[in-house]
């Protein structure tokens, strides 16, 4: 009997694939097309700044099996405009480069996986976005790693791995100051205790990938490992779009 969860969560992907694929065409239509990275007319990414999108790096990140996080690029310049202009401006046709450098990082992720993969069977891999707070949520009207995860999770299946979306972290929300002092220890501590498991049951047993749009502390993902683990969920490892290079993170 097929697994009507499963089935249910297939669907709710399927659906926003295709809401996203409209909104971008609307969105071609009724705005002039600019590249987000560099501004040069009638291109959403010119060719120098797609080339830029790919270019991988690691950041240590040791609550994770692996002890690493692995990112498509580095977080400055063409780049770093690219993924705001997906993320804080809505440019949703972005959706489709940005979900294909992630999808590439699959090889080389698997061959890094493996090994702790193969000595005992493991449920399916959860591909799990790093929350966003309630407020973000409603600004962008979605959940916008969605399309990154869905390329993602059907590249690692193309490797010959069991893997699907799961939204299974939570971000509660606390009253904070409107300014915050930067850095790594303020990140920490203003994240401590906010990212939480919605629901254990789903996640116990299972290897886990958490992705985000950007990592420059690491306050975030090292959170996260956090919280599923003590759900009981393995963290594998992190990824992101971009990370802000060791030694940077202040900036």
């Amino acid at each position: 009997m097929r697994n009507p969860s499963l089935a249910f969560d297939r669907l709710r992907q399927a659906a926003c694939a295709v809401a996203s694929a409209l909104a971008g065409s609307v969105l071609d239509l009724l705005a002039p097309r600019a590249c987000a990275g560099c501004g040069r007319p009638d291109l959403l990414l010119c060719p120098s700044c797609r080339s830029l999108l790919f270019r991988p790096l690691s950041v240590p990140a040791p609550a994770y099996a692996t002890g690493l996080a692995l990112a498509c690029a580095p977080y400055h310049g063409p780049v770093r405009r690219v993924i705001l202009a997906w993320k804080d401006h809505d440019n949703r046709p972005l959706d489709r480069p940005l979900g294909q450098v992630m999808a590439d990082l699959a090889p080389a992720l698997s061959r890094l996986i493996d090994p702790l993969l193969r000595p005992k069977p493991a449920g399916a891999i959860l591909v799990v976005p790093a929350p966003s707070s309630s407020s973000s949520l409603r600004r962008r009207g979605r959940v916008h790693l969605q399309p990154i995860l869905l390329s993602l999770a059907q590249a690692l299946q193309r490797q010959g791995l069991t893997a699907r979306v799961e939204s299974a972290l939570i971000m509660n929300s606390v009253r904070t100051k409107s300014v915050q002092a930067g850095g790594r220890r303020n990140r920490s501590r203003r994240l401590a205790g906010r990212i939480a498991v919605a629901d254990p049951s789903r996640l116990a047993g299972h290897p886990v990938l958490v992705v985000d749009d950007i990592i420059t502390t690491g306050s975030t993902i090292r959170q996260c490992a956090r919280a599923l683990e003590t759900a009981g969920a393995l963290p594998l490892a992190a990824l992101a779009l971009a990370a802000v290079p060791p030694g940077h993170e202040d900036l």
